[in-house]
């Protein structure tokens, strides 16, 4: 009988000793919350129509403005383009000094480069935006994509955002828009220059 018992303990203890099992799950323990991945950035299209070299932002110049035409007697149109500051950069687009256009006038991919450095103006299209300055205050030169008119003697073109149209003399100011570069370059315009024609525009605008 002795024997008997002794295997009956045996055989029960198992049952009754640690197990390798899980532990149940504690129904107060909050779950965790799954990771939310980072969006991908979206790349540049202009930087990728632009090509190789691109031009670094860390060597933006502002823009360098000049007077394109003349109109009328009392009205000029400036045309403004983004400037790089590095001769590297210059000898390898084909425009050799110190400071330069993003491309040759005649590259096609002058036209993406100069939008991946202005970067998006206010009324949504690629260029710059532009300002006269008032008592050194920048106001707005708008009338084109919902951008007031803040500015008297200035006013976007409809048709490209790198022109403006001015009817009086002042200081006009471009600078770089949403995604671009905070650079700016100026432009000086004499009020003598209006009211007659002028033999040449060269000169015209003085930069600042």
């Amino acid at each position: 009988m002795r024997r008997f018992l002794a295997v009956g303990v045996l055989a029960a203890r198992p049952a009754c000793g640690g197990s390798n099992s899980p532990a149940p799950a504690n129904p107060n323990q909050p779950a965790q919350p799954t990771p939310t991945p980072a969006p991908t950035p979206t790349p540049n299209p202009f930087a990728a129509a632009c090509g190789t070299p691109l031009p670094s932002f860390a060597d933006s110049y502002g823009f360098g403005t000049k007077v394109q035409l003349e109109p009328t007697r009392n009205r000029k149109a400036l045309n403004t383009q983004p400037q790089i500051r590095n001769a590297r950069y210059c000898t390898s687009v084909g425009i050799p000094g110190l400071i330069c256009n993003t491309r040759r006038e005649d590259n096609p991919e002058r036209v993406p480069c100069d939008h991946y450095m202005s970067g998006i103006s206010d009324t949504g299209r690629p260029g710059p935006n532009w300002f006269q300055e008032v008592n050194s205050v920048l106001l707005r030169c708008g009338g084109v994509g919902g951008v007031p008119i803040e500015a008297p003697d200035c006013r976007l073109k409809e048709d490209n955002q790198y022109l403006l149209d001015v009817t009086a003399g002042g200081q006009f100011v471009a600078c770089g828009g949403v995604g671009a570069p905070n650079t700016c370059g100026g432009c000086l315009l004499d009020q003598s220059l209006f009211g007659r024609f002028n033999p040449t525009t060269a000169g015209q605008c003085k930069l600042s």
